[in-house]
C-alpha cells in the first residue's frame, strides 16, 4: 500500500546554519531543499575565529582544545567545530517559535533521493515522534560505529548513536528536553553533541537503516580549511 505524504504541511519547516550562502555549496544545499516544499529559514552563523571558550567545553576537556585552527588530519576541537555547535544551537532554539516540527540542516546539507520519497520518510518519522517518546530522528546515512537494535517502523531502527549531524528532525514537543541539553551538555562538534546528550540520559536515537537519504556537497571545509568532494559518511565511514 502506497503511502502519502502532506504536501507542503505547514507543521514542518526547515532551518538551515548557514556560514557563507553565496559559496557553491551552500546554493546546492539550498536548491535541494528547497524542492520539499517546506518552509524554509536560513540562520547565517559567520565563523568563529576567536580562540574557542573552555568554560563550557563537554565534560570540562579543554585538554581537547588545539586552538582556532588545526591540520586536517590532526584530531582536536577548534574555533570552527564551537562555531558550528553555537550554529546548532542557535537553530535549535529558533525550532521552538512554532509548534511543529524542524528539520535542521547544516549548510551543505543535499537530499540524495526523490523528494516525494523523502518527504514520506519525514512522515514515518513525524508519526514516531507522535506514537513514542522518542525525541529526534536521524536523516544521515549511518557507518560502521552505529548499533541497531530494535526495529521501530518500517524503516526506522533505535541506534545508540549516528554520524555527522547535517540533518535531523526534532518537536517543540520535547522543547524542555532540548532546553536542559543545551544547559547541561558541553560544547563539542555537533554530531557528538547530539550523541553525548542522549548517551547521557539513556536515550537512544531512530536511523534509517538501510537508506542514504542525505548527502553533503562538496566544497572547502570550514573546519579543515581543504576541498572535499561530495560525500554521504563520515570520514570514519
Amino acid at each position: 500500500m502506497k503511502s502519502h505524504y502532506v504536501m507542503n504541511r505547514k507543521d514542518v519547516k526547515i532551518i538551515q546554519v548557514s556560514s557563507e550562502p553565496s559559496v557553491n555549496r551552500e546554493i546546492r544545499s539550498y536548491e535541494s531543499l528547497s524542492k520539499l516544499g517546506y518552509r524554509y529559514i536560513r540562520i547565517v552563523n559567520p565563523r568563529y575565529v576567536d580562540y574557542p571558550p573552555t568554560h563550557n567545553i563537554y565534560e570540562g576537556r579543554t585538554d581537547w582544545i588545539i586552538g582556532i585552527t588545526k591540520d586536517p588530519n590532526q584530531w582536536g576541537l577548534t574555533s570552527g567545530h564551537y562555531g558550528a555547535w553555537q550554529g546548532h544551537l542557535s537553530a535549535i532554539l529558533a525550532s521552538f517559535v512554532d509548534s511543529d516540527y524542524t528539520l535542521i540542516c547544516e549548510c551543505d546539507c543535499l537530499v540524495t533521493v526523490d523528494p516525494e520519497f523523502f518527504r514520506q520518510r519525514v512522515d514515518e518519522g513525524i508519526k514516531l515522534l507522535e506514537s513514542s517518546n522518542f525525541k529526534i530522528i536521524r536523516f544521515e546515512a549511518p557507518n560502521h560505529q552505529v548499533e541497531f537494535t530494535e526495529q521501530l517502523t518500517e524503516n526506522l531502527w533505535s541506534a545508540n548513536m549516528n554520524t555527522l549531524g547535517h540533518c535531523y528532525l526534532i518537536s517543540t514537543k520535547h522543547r524542555d528536553f532540548w532546553l536542559d541539553r543545551l544547559d547541561n551538555v558541553g560544547w563539542h562538534t555537533p554530531d557528538w553533541w547530539l550523541n553525548y546528550s542522549f548517551e547521557k540520559v539513556g536515550e537512544r536515537m531512530p536511523v534509517f537503516k538501510d537508506m542514504v537519504l542525505t548527502g553533503q556537497a562538496g566544497g572547502v571545509s570550514i573546519l579543515d580549511n581543504i576541498f572535499r568532494p561530495d560525500r554521504i559518511h563520515g570520514i570514519e565511514g
